[in-house]
Formats: structure tokens, C-alpha cells, sequence
């Protein structure tokens, strides 16, 4: 997963937004047109910038457009400057200024940086600008092609993204090996890993830690046949043997599919009922990665104060076709019925990118996947908007592991040192 820094290009209609889109990519990304209100929705670039490294371009629609469709566009803005690392604010020197201070307002609301860009309109007599905001500031005409050289130096001087990294498991070192359990089910795409699960086995493996990849078989560990369920124990205990036993202990963690935790944890426990080995789960690593783990497991201890009637959200930033025992569709409901009875937790979906369309402030939970298909910045973004509202989220593999039991909870919670 490519951490980029996002860039967002914000301003008036018209201002020459959609310009400054094409020159930074020196190609017609985004349509250019003198009609009011071209831009419909907002475009998306990914390239590089030497120094600043792989960005995310957005082109967004002017804040200032007052139909009935231009708010549903401003909505759309806002949730974009949430996402974005910087803001670009495009100004049309011979317009009024006043929309623009809501942006800088936004920016330092969401504590964004903020560049200003004087669009020096070709033909047209620039007005004397009386604004001195303390933000950087660069005149530009947007239509030549030669400005870019400029423009990219001008953002250089004046922004560094923030390049902090969440570490994984410091406590592993050169050598040590790493059982990933992954089990595969009908949802499971052909010929490749999910994000989560090659983005971990990359990680380790750059750092000369070994991976042992290994595939469950959930419906022979959960058959009600004794014997069916015992040759797939057998299986595993097999292999977990085999690098708890003949390796000097090396095997340091295994980290499993959150929808197995009901089989892993008591799996991995001796006949004391100590762990083999200590594990977690990839949706937790992803909380970790992408989101603010502290967050998500003070989230999780919602889970026991919610009474009848309370909404529960379970919102998945992927679109999949969703079959049989899907995670968010029937595991985790199934588990909250049989926790609190039959429909007494009311329970909604949310499906894809589209988040803060929903009324958050109706549910008092929120149970959130791994967030694989978002980056950093949009996880983020959702975050503020529940700290702000101050709504409890928690993701599928802490509050799968708190199902199992609080014992397999801190269990998941142990190798990133946090106690409950």
C-alpha cells in the first residue's frame, strides 16, 4: 500500500482550478471549459513528484456554485479537503475574495496546509490584491505550460508532508518467523492476495523476517462432525508445531483473518489455557496502520453499554459482490443478535466511499472494516468526523476478537503494547 501525500485543489468556480489540474500533470486530465460550473465531480490524478514523492491530485468543483446540485457538490468538496494533506486555494485576482475565506477557515479547522494561487488570467487586468492572509502566495497565468516549473518549486519551499510511519511489531528482529493464517472463502478474489494480507508478508519480508503462509479450512474447524473438526486441528497444530517446537521458538507471532479468531484463539492456547504464541489479526494491523488504534478499542467497550432500539452502522469502504457468510453482512449481525437477541440492535450498512452522507449522530456504534481500500488520509478524515460527533467506532477484527472473549481481546491488543 503506497502511502502518497494528497493534494487537493480548491477556490471559486471558474477560477482556473481545472487549469492548474492539467498543468501539474501536463496533460488534459480535467476539462476546461469558460461555462459555470464544468467541473461536475471530483477528478483524481496519481503521479510522482520528485522530492515530494507519489501524490493523489484532486480537482474539485467550486465552492461558491448555489444550486440545489452545487451543494451537492460543495458536500463533496468539503469531504475532499478533509482527505488532503495540502490544499492548493486557486483565486481569480479579479473576483471577490470573501468565498475563499472559508476555505482557509476549513484548512485551519482540519489543521491542513494551505498554498495560495493567483491565476494571472491571460487578457484580463488583475485587480490589486488587498488581502495579506500570512499564507504562502505565488502569481501565476495557469494557461502556460511553462509555470509548472515554477508552480512545483513554490510547493516544495513551502510544504513537507509528513512522512511518519506507524511500526509494525518493533519487537521482531531479523530471522524471527511470522505465521500468517490465511483462510480463503468464496469472496476471496483469484490470483492474489487481499491488501492487508500481501501488504504484511511484503513488510516482514523486507525486513528478513520470515512468513510460514498457511490456509485454514473454516468449515472443517467449525464442523459439528468431531472427526471432521479434529483432522483439520491436527493439520494446523502440525504446522504450528513445527516452528514452536524445531526452531528455538523463533516463531514469534501468528496473525490471522479476523473471521477465524473464534478458532485461533483457543487453538493457540496449551492445556493451561496459556498461548502457544502471541497473535492478532490483519484488520487490527490496519487500525494500526491507518487509523488510530486507541480510538478503536475505547470504540470496542461501547459494544456493552448499547440498549434496545440503539443503531448499530457497519460500514465497509469496498464494493464486493457479498455471498454466503460475508463478514459485515452475516458474521457480525449474527453475533450481535445472538449477543442482545433478535433484532434488538437495529442495524444499518454502509457500503463503498460514501460515509459522511449518513447521519452518524444516529448510531451509537460503529463497526468499521479494515479499511484496506482506503488510504490513510480518508481514514483518517472519518475519524475526525465520529471524535468531533463523539461516536464510538471499533473494526471487524477487534470487535470479532472481543466476541470470542475479553481474554482473546487482549490477546489480538498485546503485540502493539496496549493493556485494557
Amino acid at each position: 500500500m503506497i502511502q502518497r501525500t494528497n493534494i487537493g485543489i480548491f477556490g471559486k468556480v471558474n477560477a482556473g482550478k481545472s487549469t492548474l489540474m492539467n498543468l501539474i500533470t501536463q496533460q488534459v486530465t480535467s476539462i476546461v471549459d469558460s461555462t459555470y460550473g464544468t467541473t461536475t465531480d471530483i477528478k483524481v490524478s496519481l503521479m510522482e513528484i520528485h522530492t515530494l514523492g507519489p501524490i493523489k491530485l484532486f480537482d474539485t468543483a467550486g465552492i461558491d456554485e448555489k444550486t440545489e446540485l452545487g451543494l451537492k457538490k460543495r458536500q463533496k468538496t468539503i469531504a475532499c479537503l478533509k482527505q488532503s494533506d495540502l490544499i492548493l486555494l486557486v483565486i481569480d485576482p479579479n473576483d471577490s475574495f470573501d468565498e475563499n475565506l472559508e476555505i482557509i477557515d476549513l484548512c485551519k479547522k482540519y489543521e491542513k496546509s494551505c498554498l495560495l494561487i493567483y491565476n494571472n488570467f491571460r487578457n484580463k487586468k488583475n485587480q490589486k490584491i488587498s488581502k495579506d492572509l500570512s499564507i504562502p502566495k505565488i502569481h501565476l497565468d495557469l494557461s502556460d505550460k511553462n509555470a509548472k516549473d515554477e508552480l512545483i518549486n513554490f510547493i516544495l519551499k513551502n510544504f513537507s508532508p509528513s512522512k511518519k510511519e506507524n511500526l509494525l511489531f518493533p519487537f521482531l528482529k531479523k530471522d524471527d518467523i511470522v505465521f500468517l493464517n490465511i483462510p480463503m472463502d468464496e469472496e476471496t478474489p483469484e490470483k492474489r492476495l487481499l491488501k492487508p494480507q500481501s501488504f504484511v508478508q511484503e513488510y516482514l519480508i523486507r525486513r528478513f523476517i520470515a512468513t510460514f503462509a498457511y490456509r485454514m479450512d473454516l468449515k472443517k474447524a467449525r464442523s459439528k462432525d468431531k472427526d471432521v473438526q479434529k483432522q483439520e486441528f491436527l493439520r494446523f497444530k502440525k504446522f504450528l508445531n513445527i516452528f514452536t517446537l524445531k526452531t528455538k521458538n523463533n516463531l514469534k507471532l501468528l496473525i490471522t483473518d479476523s473471521q477465524a479468531m473464534d478458532i485461533i484463539h483457543p487453538w493457540t492456547l496449551d492445556d493451561k489455557g496459556q498461548p502457544l504464541v502471541e497473535i492478532t489479526t490483519f484488520s487490527v494491523i490496519m487500525a494500526h496502520q491507518k487509523g488510530d488504534l486507541s480510538f478503536f478499542i475505547k470504540g470496542t467497550e461501547a459494544f456493552d453499554k448499547l440498549k434496545k432500539n440503539d443503531k448499530v452502522l457497519i460500514a465497509e469502504a469496498c464494493n464486493h459482490n457479498r455471498i454466503k457468510e460475508d463478514i459485515g453482512t452475516f458474521q457480525i449481525p449474527n453475533k450481535i443478535n445472538n449477543h442482545f437477541g433478535k433484532n434488538n440492535i437495529k442495524i444499518d450498512h454502509a457500503f463503498g466511499r460514501d460515509f459522511a452522507s449518513y447521519n452518524l449522530s444516529d448510531y451509537k456504534l460503529i463497526i468499521h472494516c479494515g479499511g484496506c481500500m482506503l488510504d490513510k488520509q480518508q481514514m483518517q478524515s472519518r475519524l475526525t468526523d465520529l471524535k468531533n460527533s463523539d461516536i464510538p467506532i471499533t473494526n471487524y477484527g477487534l470487535i470479532l476478537s472481543y466476541f470470542q472473549s475479553k481474554k482473546a481481546f487482549k490477546r489480538v491488543l498485546k503485540p502493539f503494547n496496549y493493556q485494557t
